[in-house]
């Protein structure tokens, strides 16, 4: 009871105090048709980011009613609570603990026109290390796999097992959203294992790209009311 009622404080500390951090940066959007928040707007589809850049995400995307995959650990389930507070859906499990029931649960959401999170190298590595949950995932929904990521001006990068980056105040950054990729329905080990290896080069390019003409992006982009 007292761990629940811990949760509950940390996740609507957490939630305002998220806020109200982003709030002070100026992010600008650069993509193509998934760019935009609302699933609503495009289709839905299936996020993938490294988790050292999950944080952006959590603002930006907010009260979409978005499905995320979050561990079941003790961390997790402050994660969880902030999530909620966001908006979000959080289906619990992670490669090594509850990975298949919450796999099944995504499934079983994948008709509701809601978007999915998932951070491919999470909960705790190896970083930028794609595993094969979302390839599944998107073999069996037929839904899109769409690489996005952040970068900003100014940053912290903590001392974790992922680099997690922390923006500064008053900095600014790019949403960048990569180009929709179909995965073929019904993969086997050997084709899951095959588009692991594309899509974690994919993210990786992408991400890189992002971090190489973040000024660039920036300058061509879009603040979010121009969505």
């Amino acid at each position: 009871m007292r761990r629940r009622a811990l949760n509950w404080v940390a996740g609507w500390l957490g939630s305002l105090a998220l806020c109200l951090w982003f709030s002070t940066i100026r992010l600008r959007w650069y993509g193509g048709k998934h760019i935009h928040p609302d699933p609503c707007k495009r289709g839905n589809a299936i996020y993938v980011f490294w988790h050292q850049r999950l944080l952006a995400f959590a603002y930006t995307h907010a009260h979409f009613g978005a499905r995320v995959l979050i561990s079941q650990s003790r961390d997790g389930d402050i994660i969880a609570r902030i999530a909620e507070r966001l908006g979000f859906v959080a289906i619990r499990g992670s490669s090594r603990r509850g990975g298949t029931e919450a796999v099944r649960a995504l499934l079983g959401e994948a008709g509701g026109g809601r978007d999915f999170g998932i951070t491919p190298d999470g909960p705790v590595g190896p970083p930028h290390v794609f595993k094969v949950g979302a390839i599944y995932l998107a073999s069996q929904s037929g839904l899109p796999v769409v690489p996005i990521t952040v970068t900003y001006h100014r940053f912290w990068r903590l001392n974790s097992w992922d680099g997690f980056q922390l923006p500064w105040p008053f900095t600014w950054g790019v949403i960048h959203t990569g180009a929709p990729i179909s995965v073929p329905f019904g993969l086997d080990a050997s084709g899951i294992e095959s588009w692991r290896l594309r899509l974690e080069a994919t993210l990786q390019t992408h991400t890189r790209v992002t971090d190489e003409r973040v000024e660039e992006f920036y300058r061509r982009g879009q603040p979010r009311r121009d969505l």
